[in-house]
This record gives C-alpha cells, sequence and structure tokens, in this order.
C-alpha cells in the first residue's frame, strides 16, 4: 500500500528496520540522514535513540549534546532530559539499567552542556520543589556555580517553605534541602557566597530548630519516607562553624572537628566566656552545647537494648545513707551553695559501670545550665531563643533532676505535676514519693506510692540493687532502673523508712512494728539491721498483737525472732489470731493449750510460705491495706 512519507521519515524507517537486523548498516542510515538533514529534530533524535539502544555511551552523548544545543523546547527532548536528571539524583540506584546508561553519558557531555542542560531545566521547571531540586543538583555538579547560584536557591527555599502547607514544621521537604544539601555545599572550602548577617542568623536558627525536631521527635513523616539521617550533630556543628566564620566569630569556639571532646569545649566556653564580651556567639554556641549534652543524657536514660532484651529506662531519685556503714566516697568539701540553706554536693550511684556516662552527661548539663543563670545576658536572651527554637520539651525534664540535684523540691514537684504523658506516668509517681518523703511528708508520699504500683512493669528479671544505701551523711541520688523489682525495692524502702521515722513519734505502735516487718523482707538480709531495735520494743512491752499476721509475714528470721520471744526468750504475749480477738490474748503461761497450739500451726504454715513470690506479696501489702499503712504515718 503506497503511503505519503516525508524523505526524512523514509531514512528513519529504514533506519529502524535496519537496526533489528544489523546495528551497523541502521548506523550507516542514520549518519547518512544526519547529514542529508541536520536541521530535522526527528532524525537527530532517532539517531540519539539508535545510539542509546545500542550501548553506545559516548556516540549516545555526542548526540544529546547535539539534540540540547539545537532542540531545546522540543517535548520529546525535555522528557529525556528529564530522565537524565532523575538518574543524577538517583545515581546510587544500582539496579536500574537505564539509569546507569544515562549517568554514565552524562559524563561524557561536556562540562558547558551538562551546565546549560541543569540551568536550562531548573529554570524551565514549573514544579518549585522540582525547580530547587535541579538547582541543587547543578550546584552539587558544579561548585563553581555555588557563588553566583547558592544565594537564590536560598531566597527560593526560605519563600517557598513559607507559603508550603506544612511550613510550619521545621522538618518539611524545602528545610530538609535547605539545611541539609544546601548548606553543607555553601559551606565548601575556597568558595565565596555574599549572604547578609541577617540572613545567616536566620539560617542558623533553622538549622538549630530543624536537627532538635529531627532529634527530638524520632517518628516524623520526613524519617519514615527518607530514612534515618547519618550523624545530625556532625551535620549540625559544620554549619554552626560556617556561619560563625561567616560572622567572624572566634575560630575555637565554633571548631568542633579537632580533638573534639565535651570536656575540652566545655573550657573553650569558659574561657570564651571570661575573655570575651560579644555574648551573641557565646548564646548560640554555649546553647547548641547544652542541647547535645541534654540529648546525650536523655539517650543515656533510655538506652538502646540488645535484640530480645527488654529496655531499660532510668529515672533520677533520692536515695538513702546510713551512717553506720563505711562511706564509699569522701564527703565533697567546698562544694557548699545557697539554696534554702546549706546546700551540699550529692553523691551519684548508678547501677552498672557501663551506664556511668548518664551521670557525666547530667554534670556538664548542669554545668550549662549554671552558666546561663549566672549571667545576666545569657539569663534575657537563652528564654528567647528557646521560646523560637521550641527547646521547652527538650529541658522541662532536665529542669525536674536539676532541681533534685540541688534539693529545689518545691520547684522539682511543680515541674512533676506538669507531666500528662501517659508513658511517663510511673517515673512521675515515682519521683513525686521520692520527693515527698525526703520532705517528710510521708502520708502524701505513699499517696503517690500507690499511684505508682499499679504502674509496675510487667518483666520478671529478679534483681535487687545493693546500691539504694551509702554510707555516711551526705546526700545520695541514684539513678533508678524502671524494672519491676527495682521500682518495688525503691518504693517499699521509702514507705519502711517513712514508718520508721514515724514510729519514734510514736510510744508503742504494733501496727507500725508489724507492717515494718512486712515490709523489709522483699530487701532481706539487707535491712536485718532494722529488727533488733524492734524486737526489743516487743520484749519490753510485753505483748505483740498484728492483726496482718497470717497474710504477709513469711521471713523464716523474722519468724523465728519472734516465736523465740512466745516461747521462752521474753515470754511476751503473742496475738496473731485474728478470730481470738483482743479479750483471748495468749502468752505462755496459764494460756489455753488450744489456742497455744492454733498459734504453732500458724506459724508453721507462715515459714512453709516462705518461698513465696515477694514482690507480688509487698504488692499486694501495699495496695490492700492502705488503711493499716495510713495509720502509721498520721
Amino acid at each position: 500500500m503506497d503511503v505519503d512519507i516525508t524523505d526524512e521519515e523514509y531514512v528513519i524507517q529504514r533506519a529502524k528496520h535496519a537496526f533489528t537486523i544489523s546495528p551497523l548498516k541502521a548506523k550507516a542510515w542514520m549518519i547518512t540522514a544526519k547529514t542529508l538533514y541536520p536541521n530535522n529534530f526527528g532524525v537527530q533524535f532517532e539517531a540519539y535513540f539508535i545510539e542509546k539502544n545500542a550501548g553506545h555511551v559516548k556516540e549516545a552523548a555526542r548526540c544529546f549534546s547535539d539534540l540540547i544545543g539545537k532542540f531545546q523546547q522540543q517535548p520529546e527532548l525535555l522528557k529525556e532530559i528529564e530522565k537524565v536528571t532523575t538518574a543524577l539524583r538517583a545515581e546510587s540506584d544500582t539496579n536500574d539499567t537505564e539509569k546507569q546508561f544515562l549517568c554514565e553519558m552524562f559524563k561524557h557531555i561536556s562540562s558547558d552542556v551538562q551546565h546549560k542542560l541543569l540551568l536550562c531545566t531548573a529554570d524551565n521547571c514549573e514544579d518549585t520543589m522540582e525547580h530547587c531540586r535541579l538547582l541543587l543538583l547543578l550546584l552539587q555538579r558544579f561548585p563553581t556555580a555555588i557563588s553566583s547560584n547558592g544565594p537564590r536557591l536560598v531566597d527560593t527555599l526560605i519563600s517557598a517553605e513559607k507559603h508550603s502547607e506544612d511550613g510550619h514544621m521545621p522538618t518539611n521537604a524545602y528545610r530538609k534541602l535547605l539545611v541539609g544539601e544546601l548548606l553543607p555545599l555553601l559551606a565548601h572550602d575556597n568558595i565565596i557566597v555574599d549572604l547578609s548577617p541577617k540572613m545567616l542568623f536566620k539560617l542558623l536558627n533553622k538549622s538549630i530548630e530543624f536537627y532538635l525536631c529531627y532529634l527530638g521527635l524520632p517518628q516524623t513523616s520526613l524519617q519514615e519516607s527518607e530514612g534515618k539521617m547519618d550523624d545530625p550533630w556532625k551535620k549540625l556543628f559544620a554549619i554552626v562553624e560556617f556561619i560563625g566564620n561567616q560572622l567572624g566569630w572566634e575560630p575555637g569556639l565554633i571548631n568542633f572537628r579537632n580533638n573534639w571532646s565535651k570536656e575540652a569545649y566545655w573550657q573553650k566556653i569558659l574561657n570564651y566566656h571570661q575573655t570575651n564580651n560579644d555574648e551573641k556567639p557565646l548564646l548560640f554556641c554555649i546553647s547548641i552545647f547544652f542541647m547535645l549534652c541534654l540529648h546525650d543524657y536523655s539517650s543515656s536514660l533510655n538506652p538502646e537494648s540488645s535484640p530480645g532484651q527488654i529496655p531499660t529506662t532510668f529515672v533520677l531519685v533520692e536515695a538513702f545513707n546510713d551512717k553506720n556503714l563505711p562511706n564509699p566516697v569522701a564527703e565533697t568539701k567546698g562544694k557548699k551553695r545557697k539554696s534554702d540553706g546549706e546546700y551540699t554536693q550529692p553523691h551519684i550511684t548508678v547501677e552498672n559501670p557501663k551506664f556511668k556516662t548518664m551521670h557525666n552527661n547530667f554534670l556538664m548539663c548542669l554545668n550549662c545550665w549554671d552558666l546561663i543563670n549566672s549571667s545576666e545576658i545569657l539569663q534575657r536572651e537563652f528564654p528567647k531563643l528557646s521560646a523560637n527554637l521550641k527547646l521547652d520539651t527538650w529541658i522541662s525534664n532536665f529542669l525536674i533532676d536539676y532541681a533534685i540535684y540541688k534539693g529545689k523540691y518545691e520547684d522539682a514537684l511543680t515541674g512533676l505535676q506538669q507531666i500528662f504523658e501517659p508513658m511517663a506516668q510511673l517515673s512521675k509517681f515515682i519521683r513525686i514519693a521520692s520527693v515527698l518523703y525526703i520532705t517528710k511528708n510521708y502520708g502524701s508520699s505513699f499517696d503517690a506510692i500507690s499511684s505508682a504500683i499499679p504502674l509496675l512493669p510487667s518483666n520478671n528479671l529478679r534483681s535487687l540493687s545493693s546500691l539504694l544505701i551509702t554510707g555516711g551523711t551526705q546526700r545520695h541520688l541514684h539513678y533508678l532502673p524502671l524494672s519491676r523489682f527495682s521500682v518495688l525495692q525503691y518504693l517499699v524502702k521509702i514507705l519502711l523508712r517513712s514508718i520508721w521515722d514515724n514510729l519514734e513519734k510514736m510510744n508503742y505502735s504494733e501496727l507500725s512494728i508489724g507492717n515494718i516487718f512486712a515490709l523489709v523482707q522483699l530487701d532481706w538480709p539487707q535491712e536485718e539491721e532494722l529488727i533488733p531495735p524492734l524486737i526489743e520494743h516487743i520484749k519490753q512491752n510485753g505483748s505483740f498483737h498484728y492483726p496482718l499476721f497470717q497474710n504477709y509475714l513469711v521471713n523464716v528470721d523474722i519468724l523465728e525472732e519472734l516465736t523465740y520471744l512466745w516461747t521462752q526468750g521474753g515470754q511476751i504475749t503473742l496475738d496473731i489470731l485474728p478470730h481470738l480477738g483482743s479479750q483471748r490474748r495468749i502468752g505462755t503461761r496459764g494460756a489455753d493449750k488450744g489456742a497455744k497450739e492454733e498459734i504453732k500451726q500458724c506459724i508453721k504454715r507462715q515459714i512453709a510460705r516462705s518461698n513465696e513470690n515477694l514482690d507480688e506479696l509487698l504488692e499486694n501489702f501495699i495496695t490492700l491495706e492502705r488503711y493499716h499503712i495510713k495509720k502509721c504515718l498520721v
């Protein structure tokens, strides 16, 4: 069938047909066509496709360069250019053979044509995000274009972020391009970028806000869609160094690369504070350093667990001391400060030496916070920066630990009462109980303990700490792991000491003594030194009546002590059978033999229960016997 076609179309058809049989013959047809019709787009484009399909990188690059020089606005060519730029942005995608070919072909295009291709594509792109990505690609490929096009892209990204739907979110896509990809390019050595001081401070604020938001919100859509960012602190430090150099800040203050350590950098901060009057660099540098220490402190309180292990969180609490025990450290001297009276730096214990970093991180945070609040200018300017960067959520938890460390218990309680997150309720009630105990508000402390008990973790790691009590009189703080046994042990110790302290105000309280007997069982024999004075009290009084005996006393040593007092030691009256009542308090001489036998059998039954789970026993005691416990705390 005769069909009217042009000469150019005829040559293209012959070339296409020949390609299926002989690529060399097809190439001969196209050389002829290109020579005869140098200005025909269809001919030139088909020549490019034949070389591309044949896998000839250099020849395809030559044809593509000719097309860009003559036919930039052709729709088919624009689509191919888009494929090239897409391939360049995903150059690490080794599974796509076409992308691999296009990237390789791009390398064989002259730099002038490469530059022209990327710039023209960016300028003709109607989508703002795509335009920014293409211009960023240009700067990545041609660092010499950074000086001229870098500031322009900064303005475009800031404007686009302002008008985007998610522009209020610090981790939006435009901010990520600006902070995560463009600014590191601008910081390239030997490149001069003309940005005003006002713009530099704006970029510094946006960078800090971006990285702190990223670090503080692990489930942001940014991370879910684009994966985890490697070493965000290192990237932020690089931006601080770049902007600080642009603003003429002291190099030592912004150099985080050489011999970097927190201790060394803290000395730089102190030296700068003592020798310089320009507080602006100090404000930003100490704020960033403070947030780094806070982030590391928070991370050390919530360390990553190995696969298969139960994750453990730690919380700072008031712990206990015993002046009769040897002091593990010398009393801190020369460290007293005024805070509602004399304040001495506390001794801090950590459950496991491998978690020692949480103590070090906390002390570094404390140093930063003290310095910020010791300078009138920093004290005035930091809250403004904090409000601008939304740092409250970062600082609030630290300030509670800070208040506990300093002995500012009213501040600690105020901060704790403002915690409403469901996952933080256990640690909230533990610390409230801790603070109320140390301020001798025993009844309210027990209320907090009662609120914490139902929230105990369900893990069965049966480990009791030996560090909750230390020797000496120095204040003692402890990083308590939020595991079932550790928390229960700590709460029981608070309750035990609350009842013990209150016992001294009473003439004789059999209920208090019985409750102490019940509580010391969990951490036996660590608390056994409390028993002899109580036994002496009972001996002097000549009787012991405890209605909860059969429910909670199962410790063999305590049961043997009481049995000895009853049978021969002090010949006391032992009232432990609820149905006997006060009318039949059974002693030894002239006793009802049947009742005496009942008591013997009762004690035997209690001894037989000595292997019961003490965590469940004490949990039930605190939960079910609120009335009997409260009576001991009035």
